[in-house]
């Protein structure tokens, strides 16, 4: 591939990431693409067969990029507790992004949330964290993380935060991290919780 190709290439990816984000696959054309991305029609299937396939190769660069920023994260905050993450223009497009994907019904997306479960399971397990369906409780945590991705823009107007900033994310991220490090139950009540489904499922 050539560079010229190459840079047509990620021209026509960034282009369908900024209108699948603000319209909805549905709603964006192969033609509003590539207008944006300053391209044919005919490039856009040459390089990506269908706006399909397009929708894929953007789903699968925009999780691999989040996943990246997410181990950089980690890693910078092990190194330095007092490290607070930036959430840039791109960052936070590619959250956005990845919600609309989700409630579009993207295949490429639903398959990467069952590896977002998947990976969690295997940390819980590989940790041997006590925890009766690490399976659920992985699913349940990446819906929740999930949920801030699709909800973002609601959920900063209800802080009075301009949706789409870097401080409605680090608000919302914050937020989000002294619930998981400071439940809202008690042991006492959550073991309860479990004594009652577990009697609910015997009657069934």
């Amino acid at each position: 591939m050539s560079t010229e190709d190459f840079t047509a290439r990620a021209r026509i990816r960034d282009a369908a990431i900024k209108l699948f984000t603000e319209r909805g696959m549905d709603k964006t054309s192969i033609l509003d693409i590539a207008e944006a991305a300053g391209v044919s029609g005919g490039l856009i299937r040459h390089h990506f067969g269908s706006k399909d396939g397009l929708r894929e190769a953007c789903d699968t660069y925009v999780f691999d990029e989040l996943l990246k920023f997410k181990e950089e994260v980690l890693a910078k905050g092990v190194a330095n507790p007092g490290f607070l993450p930036t959430f840039d223009a791109r960052q936070l497009l590619f959250r956005r992004y990845m919600g609309r994907a989700m409630i579009d019904g993207s295949e490429a997306a639903e398959a990467q949330f069952t590896e977002i479960v998947d990976g969690t399971e295997q940390y819980f397990r590989e940790q041997g964290m006590d925890m009766p369906d690490p399976r659920g409780v992985a699913a349940a945590l990446a819906a929740m993380t999930g949920g801030l991705m699709i909800l973002q823009d609601h959920i900063a107007r209800a802080l009075g935060e301009e949706p789409g900033t870097h401080e409605a994310m680090l608000r919302m991220s914050m937020a989000a991290g002294h619930l998981f490090m400071n439940p809202l139950a008690t042991p006492e009540v959550l073991e309860k919780a479990r004594e009652t489904l577990a009697a609910y499922q015997r009657k069934e």
